[in-house]
């Protein structure tokens, strides 16, 4: 029951914001706004506006990061005890790690345009 009730205070507030968000984008005559940012700056003022926003975007993507990494992970252990059952068993950190390192390699590069095989890859870490 908490967990349901997070999730569904968590849509509620992105899609709260998301209205916000379409609502305001075109606010000042001649001016978008296409980030977050930029409504906050708009709204509280050019620092305290970053002051505000920033910090709770990063807080989401770092966690949604850090869920991303470990259910990656937990997804390769499964998939290895499916494949080798008779196997040693691996710790779950060895797995993450093995999931983050294509993902810190293609963090890297300097142009996703340019990879024609970036699709395919992305597809496959998240099935």
């Amino acid at each position: 029951v908490p967990g349901i009730t997070v999730l569904l205070l968590s849509w509620i507030i992105t899609l709260y914001t998301l209205w916000q968000m379409v609502e305001m984008h075109e606010m000042v005559p001649g001016k978008r706004f296409n980030r977050y940012h930029e409504l906050g700056q708009q709204a509280f003022g050019k620092k305290l506006g970053l002051y505000i926003v920033v910090p709770q975007q990063l807080i989401v993507e770092v966690g949604i990061n850090i869920v991303y990494m470990v259910t990656g992970g937990q997804s390769l252990q499964k998939v290895h005890e499916t494949v080798c059952g008779e196997c040693k068993p691996i710790r779950l950190t060895y797995f993450i790690l093995i999931f983050a390192a294509p993902q810190f390699f293609l963090s890297q590069l300097p142009n996703f345009n340019s990879i024609s095989a970036i699709s395919l890859t992305a597809a496959v870490m998240s099935l």
